[in-house]
């Protein structure tokens, strides 16, 4: 464990002069930049594999290079990070070469091994303490791969430059607590050139970093991370590398995020694509700031966890990393899940009921690695790794309610205890886990039954854990406080993962910003059947913003997060008030004369009204005002346009006739 050694006066003025200096360069050359690129044409024009709809001024790396360089030179820094700068000069060269005229990419990686080169010259490689046949190839390819995750990632306003300010904000953090002042500096003056260009690179950007800034910025990020490691490296062990990845897991995830989806259909992995997390989080209907900050957060949580490891257990770090990796493995499967292709994926496997090749050989190498679990377990692989994940879980948990237990620290005892209990452990929670059918749900559509499911199902694992480890190794030598630690957490890790999709898909829907603006007419028991169907239903084209009150109960309060209007401020002026497309009443109980009133008053302000039924023989639409949407029975539906049949889907009518 580290602490933060105190800083002379003169090392906080170069760290306070670092940030100003690179914080204004960046804000005062950026705009020159602007002007220059619209003057000399270095524009980057709508394609179809890009996000933006306008041409943007390209070239942004020059400002965020000559920052941070200026930030470096006039703080004394260049004796520290000759090398490195040299290095990240090539590769800003090399990225605005490219800009300029394409370069090949064969090209852009000899200039990466060239840089790379320069930072193993300086005496940094991976692990200082691993043979150089092992840690000369890593350094190349983590430099290499963070470069290229980094210059991937910039592919949505601000998000590249945010993560990286993020990241070198942790780093210099970390660099802080090892001592090594000198690299806070090189950290803080990323943070400065970034954060004067987020200025104008956050959505609506004036202005695109061009690869001239993202190569520049990725490998001066990896470059830093190696460094800082090098100083940790003899106090923590294999954690300080678990940590380097932690501070970079947003272009790390995104980068494999890429690869595999690309892969897994059979799309070239270099090709440019409308298909990163952030543009996935942006079609299943974030809007793009917040998608970016949603991914911010990530990278912030992510850096924390970093920041962790220096400052506390290394087994506490460890639990808490199984964790993250479990929380953005699920955020990795419901991203994957998101149609971004214009064209059909192709049928690789017949677990889902396609058509599979001839034979497994073939697919590619990297196709055959990837679609491994579907063709091995064909449609049982989710439940597999269920397993593999809960069995990290029930690991993780375990090991992080001895730590909480003995805040004091662990002793060799502890540690030898924790050795030969762990697998016990696990052999004792999965079968339970099994024997209740926690792989066998549907866990996208979980509900209350499989809450109860979770909690049964943790609460007699916990009793089997206490039972096991009291006929091995005796009830007094188990501290009990662990056990209700360990269930807290296990049920919380285990019931995070299962309803994480459920969350995710509920999050990003109540934040939609695209769709028909849409009011719900009754905020009771229909009202929020109505709302919960409506975000759930993509294919609905509807925003949902606000409630009108069938009851005095919720007038003027607020029902997941949308505001509940009273009936008294009348059906015209609340649609008026929100620009309402869509009324839809989902009451509990009314008057048919009431609904006539209200869809009448909708419709003279535009909109358009429905009334919603499930479950149930679908109705005529012109009897859908006094049959279907005054029926307290009856709930929500989200599909337009009358059926006939039986159908257990759920259905929506028009009263746009009956309001005339």
């Amino acid at each position: 464990m580290l602490s933060l050694i105190p800083l002379d006066p003169s090392t906080l003025g170069r760290l306070a002069a670092a940030l100003s200096i690179a914080l204004v360069a960046a804000f005062v050359l950026t705009p020159l930049v602007i002007r220059l690129a619209h003057r000399m044409d270095w524009l980057a024009h709508p394609t179809d594999d890009r996000w933006h709809a306008t041409p943007t001024a390209l070239m942004g790396g020059i400002a965020i290079f000559a920052a941070a360089t200026l930030a470096v030179l006039f703080t004394g820094s260049w004796g520290s990070a000759g090398l490195l700068w040299l290095g990240a000069t090539v590769m800003f060269a090399t990225g605005v070469a490219d800009d300029l005229w394409t370069l090949r990419p064969s090209a852009k990686v000899v200039a990466q091994v060239v840089a790379t080169g320069l930072l193993i010259g300086a005496g940094y490689t991976f692990s200082p303490t691993w043979p150089v046949w092992l840690a000369v190839p890593l350094t190349f390819l983590w430099v290499i791969g963070i470069t290229n995750a980094i210059n991937l990632l910039d592919n949505m306003d601000g998000l590249s430059a945010g993560i990286t300010g993020i990241a070198a904000a942790v780093l210099t953090v970390m660099a802080l607590l090892a001592g090594v002042p000198a690299f806070a500096v090189i950290g803080l003056a990323l943070v400065g050139a970034t954060l004067g260009f987020l200025y104008f690179n956050f959505k609506p950007a004036r202005i695109f970093m061009g690869d001239g800034g993202s190569l520049f910025l990725g490998y001066t990020i990896a470059a830093l991370a190696i460094m800082v490691q090098t100083m940790l490296a003899p106090e923590g062990g294999w954690a300080v590398y678990a940590a380097s990845v932690a501070v970079l897991a947003v272009p790390i995830f995104d980068t494999t995020l890429v690869t595999f989806t690309r892969t897994r259909i059979g799309r070239s992995v270099s090709q440019g694509g409308r298909d990163h997390a952030s543009h996935r989080l942006v079609y299943l209907g974030l809007s793009e700031r917040g998608a970016v900050l949603s991914l911010y957060g990530v990278s912030a949580l992510a850096g924390a966890l970093a920041v962790i490891y220096v400052l506390s257990n290394v087994l506490l770090f460890a639990a808490l990393l199984a964790f993250l990796l479990a929380g953005m493995g699920v955020l990795g499967v419901y991203l994957a899940r998101a149609e971004v292709y214009d064209t059909p994926e192709a049928p690789l496997t017949s677990g889902d009921g396609a058509a599979a090749p001839a034979s497994a050989d073939e697919l590619p190498l990297l196709q055959r690695m990837v679609t491994w679990p579907t063709r091995a377990f064909g449609h049982r692989w989710k439940p597999v790794c269920g397993v593999a994940v809960d069995t990290v879980l029930v690991l993780a948990a375990f090991v992080m309610a001895y730590v909480l237990r003995f805040e004091s620290g662990l002793t060799l005892s502890h540690e030898a205890f924790l050795a030969q209990a762990l697998p016990l452990v696990v052999m004792a929670k999965i079968p339970v886990f099994y024997a209740f059918g926690l792989y066998k749900a549907v866990w996208r559509y979980a509900g209350t039954l499989e809450v109860i499911r979770v909690l049964k199902a943790t609460t007699v694992s916990s009793l089997v854990v206490l039972g096991v480890l009291a006929v091995t190794f005796g009830l007094s030598s188990i501290a009990l406080g662990v056990i209700v630690i360990d269930w807290l957490i296990v049920t919380m890790a285990v019931g995070g993962v299962r309803f994480g999709f459920r969350g995710l898909r509920q999050y990003v829907a109540a934040r939609r910003t695209t769709g028909r603006p849409t009011l719900i007419v009754g905020a009771g028991s229909t009202g929020r059947a109505a709302l919960r169907n409506l975000r759930s239903d993509s294919e609905a084209n509807v925003q949902p913003v606000a409630f009108v009150a069938d009851d005095e109960t919720t007038e003027g309060r607020s029902l997941q997060g949308l505001p509940v209007y009273p009936r008294s401020e009348g059906l015209r002026d609340v649609c008026e008030a929100h620009d309402i497309a869509v009324v839809v009443f989902a009451l509990d109980a009314a008057s048919d004369d009431q609904i006539e009133r209200d869809c009448r008053e909708a419709t003279r302000a535009g909109a358009t009204c429905y009334g919603f039924v499930i479950g149930v023989m679908p109705l005529r639409a012109e009897e859908a005002a006094t049959s279907v949407a005054i029926s307290p029975e009856h709930h929500m539906a989200v599909r337009d346009g009358p059926t006939h049949g039986v159908s257990n889907q759920p259905q929506l009518y028009h009263l746009h006739q009956q309001a005339h």
